[in-house]
């Protein structure tokens, strides 16, 4: 398998848990957690992408490179395509970006969707995991996918799809009579679409659904989507997030 590197990017100022980078998971910041996961993989590099020095200083001795980011990324693909400029990497440099609040990360996903993206010969790629529970259809927080039979996504939506006509119709429903599968935010791509895709305006589909993937869908660019039986646990967003995690951990 072609060499691959992680990026890690990671706001301080987050919206819902500030200072999240920083938050206790087991008994250490998150993003040193995040890292210490990543540093499992096969990767050849973990870059953290941070925009604190509150950030950078946790992360003393951990065999990782720090980039320091402006404050004014909206989104951490935004701070990766800074990322990339800065070091100045390769245009054809595979990267497999993993969220900073991530904690619970398998290093075995890592490899996976970068050995995906390599041998899909796709623009990007990701992964998802089989729907049981029927609430996660109907929850906009579960991100779905639907695929073709090549298994390259077709649409993303926080909506359920695909939309089961004649079950999804009933006053209560019970059980799924078609496959759903929710999307696992973990992606493999190269440099230059990263850059490629900064370069481009925001779809409508993307401001709608307020998904980034669905910007490389509009213009045409193809994502591989691979389907795993071994999902991450829940990433960190909020409070309740953080104590359930932590839960986990301590079982």
């Amino acid at each position: 398998m072609s060499e691959y590197i992680v990026a890690i990017p990671a706001r301080y100022a987050s919206t819902r848990l500030p200072g999240k980078p920083l938050c206790d998971v087991g008994g250490m910041p998150m993003i040193k957690r995040v890292c210490l996961q990543a540093l499992k993989s096969n990767a050849k590099e973990v870059i953290a992408c941070v925009d604190d020095k509150r950030v950078e200083d946790v992360l003393d001795g951990v065999p990782v490179t720090v980039c320091q980011t402006s404050l004014d990324c909206k989104c951490g693909t935004d701070r990766i395509a800074e990322m990339i400029g800065i070091l100045k990497l390769d245009p054809e440099t595979v990267i497999v970006n993993v969220q900073g609040d991530e904690p619970l990360i398998e290093p075995e996903l890592i490899d996976n969707v970068a050995k995906l993206l390599i041998d899909k010969n796709a623009d990007m790629a990701t992964l998802c995991a089989k729907i049981d529970n029927v609430k996660d259809v109907f929850d906009p927080g579960c991100v779905k996918v639907v695929m073709d039979k090549d298994g390259f996504a077709l649409y993303f939506s926080r909506c359920p799809i695909p939309y089961e006509r004649e079950n999804f119709g009933k006053d209560e429903v019970t059980e799924l009579q078609y496959d759903h599968y929710h999307h696992i935010g973990i992606y493999a791509y190269k440099a230059k679409t990263i850059l490629d895709y900064h370069s481009k305006p925001q779809s409508m589909l993307e401001k709608s659904e307020s998904l980034e993937q669905l910007r490389l869908l509009h213009f045409g660019m193809s994502i591989a989507v691979g389907i795993t039986d071994r999902p991450p646990e829940t990433g960190v967003d909020t409070e309740a997030d953080l104590l359930r995690v932590n839960d986990i951990l301590r079982k």
